[in-house]
């Protein structure tokens, strides 16, 4: 056996799978066609709102196989190198990239290049370079301010319809359009002058208008229509339609308490701004409201959403009357900090009067029980020697068990707060208030809407509750609400209800003679998270985002 002549074979052997290893881990891969790659992306440029994501997705392909690929921007802080062999061991000669460009840091402007590289095994690259523009525009205009849906003018010496518009959008509004169109015998005849177009260019455009009009009862109509300025899409359209009553005084069926200084804060809220005052005999208002600082302003609208036509407050020529033209009007100041006022308005007799009072002197259903405490019978028995307490909280609830918890105000035992409400554009909300219970029970504190889609109201509509051990009772809140209001108002007020008879409090059927059993389903405008603010004094609620 010749041992030197196989020591030679195998020497060999081992020097020939040592080149073949080195070989491979040098990734010195063979070429197949010499190609440069390939890019499918269909991409010449990208349009998104500034902040949103860009998303780059295509097929890359190359026979060699790939080696890498390179994305570069850097106004938009983007290097990024996929590094195909390292990742997944070897080239691929087929990869489908889906890579997410984020562009909530990007530099001055709205225009960016974005670098595309691939490069194969052999070393060859393909660049392709497309636009990223931060220019596009998803998202429609807003109106700040307009004429609401129905509005009254009042009969003067020389009457007047002023208009407010005030549009927003997140980048451009294009231009806004208004048409007045009187209407008589059902046919709608164009005022002189308009419509009346204003062009645009910047995010916000304001219009206002005051058009004469004859001395005389007529109906007439304002249409809206706005646009904002698209890059690639067509133009976002928003449009408002308002009838216009113009008449002598009417006995509306509420006015409404406006502490905000602009129309746009006026209509900023889901709810609850401006404050709906309680209709108590014909041309006659009342309304209790917090004045949280000194200084607020205050005056009485005759309408919701803007403060003209008609803005009840001391007119400048004689303190002493109301005024209604918002140009010709002092707002009343309110110079007491966390303090009650009381106001009753009379539009017929422009007249009002205030009085104020201490928070420790205001009364609410549930005063005398200690919230975040064990108070809460949890079976309504008091015939026990000891009943089964639990905790008793309240908050928004769409159902038995699923309550949100209120945190009560440190200055105003009356107002409470609930945070962080999520709710979604084109949405209802959907809830009352109401307690926590461990069995799903509904009674024990409840309150209820006037309005489902718009409240401002919110009523007590829970159990009367006797004394206890616990704590006192809330008959004295049933005689302040109604065993001690004037006759004249009360049966304006509560024409079915007859007599108050808290005896009969128990029956719901009785209950809804002074509030309605309605939960709240306003539909939602904004995404966002949202505050709900109660007053239970005032029984009035908010809600606004945070």
């Amino acid at each position: 056996m010749n041992v030197s002549k196989h020591l030679m074979f195998a020497s060999t052997l081992l020097s020939a799978m040592s080149l073949t290893l080195s070989s491979c881990d040098d990734n010195d891969w063979a070429d197949v066609d010499g190609a440069a790659p390939g890019m499918n992306l269909d991409i010449e440029a990208v349009h998104v709102e500034p902040g949103m994501d860009i998303t780059i997705k295509g097929k890359i392909t190359d026979a060699d196989g790939i080696s890498t690929i390179s994305l570069s921007c850097p106004e938009l802080y983007l290097n990024k190198t996929i590094d195909i062999i390292a990742i997944y061991g070897e080239p691929l000669k087929e990869y489908d990239l889906d890579y997410t460009v984020q562009t909530s840091r990007h530099a001055e402007g709205e225009n960016f290049i974005v670098t595309l590289t691939v490069t194969d095994v052999g070393g060859r690259t393909e660049v392709k370079e497309f636009g990223a523009n931060l220019d596009a525009d998803f998202t429609e205009p807003y109106f700040n301010a307009k004429p609401g849906e129905e509005i009254t003018v009042l009969i003067k010496n020389e009457t007047r319809i002023k208009l407010n518009v005030d549009i927003s959008d997140n980048r451009v509004v294009d231009y806004m359009e208004l048409n007045l169109k009187k209407v008589a015998n059902g046919t709608e005849t164009q005022v002189d002058g308009f419509p009346v177009r204003i062009e645009g260019g910047e995010k916000r455009l304001t219009y206002q208008a005051a058009v004469p009009v004859p001395n005389e009862p007529a109906t007439y109509k304002a249409y809206i229509t706005a646009a904002d300025r698209a890059v690639q899409d067509p133009a976002h359209v928003i449009t408002s339609e308002s009838t216009i009553n113009v008449m002598e005084l009417p006995n509306f069926d509420a006015i409404y308490l406006a502490d905000v200084a602009s129309a746009s804060d006026l209509n900023s809220d889901l709810f609850g701004v401006p404050i709906a005052m309680d209709h108590v005999g014909d041309y006659k208002y009342r309304v209790r409201y917090y004045n949280e600082k000194a200084g607020t302003e205050i005056c009485f609208l005759g309408q919701k959403t803007d403060f003209g036509p008609i803005c009840f407050a001391p007119s400048k020529e004689n303190a002493n009357e109301l005024g209604d033209d918002p140009d010709e009007v002092n707002k009343i100041k309110l110079d007491k900090a966390q303090t009650y006022y009381e106001f009753y308005v009379d539009t017929w007799n422009r007249t009002y009067t205030m009085r104020d009072y201490a928070v420790a002197d205001a009364i609410n259903p549930v005063m005398h029980m200690h919230y975040g405490q064990d108070e809460l019978n949890t079976w309504w028995d008091f015939s026990v020697p000891d009943p089964w307490w639990q905790e008793f909280y309240f908050g928004p609830g769409d159902g038995p068990g699923n309550i949100m918890r209120m945190e009560q105000d440190n200055k105003n035992p009356n107002i409470f707060y609930c945070y962080n409400m999520d709710l979604k554009a084109g949405e209802d909300t959907n809830f009352m208030i109401h307690n926590w219970h461990s069995h799903g029970w509904w009674n024990f504190v409840t309150w209820r809407s006037e309005s489902k889609v718009e409240p401002s109201k919110f009523v007590y509509y829970g159990n009367l509750h006797p004394d206890c051990d616990k704590f006192t009772g809330n008959a004295d809140y049933f005689d302040w609400k109604y065993g001690s209001m004037d006759p004249e108002e009360y049966s304006y007020q509560y024409p079915n209800a007859g007599a108050f008879d808290i005896n009969k409090w128990g029956d719901e059927n009785y209950r809804k003679n002074f509030i309605g059993d309605n939960w709240v389903k306003t539909p939602v405008t904004t995404t966002g998270k949202y505050t709900f603010k109660i007053d239970l004094h005032t029984e009035r609620g908010w809600m606004y985002l945070q």
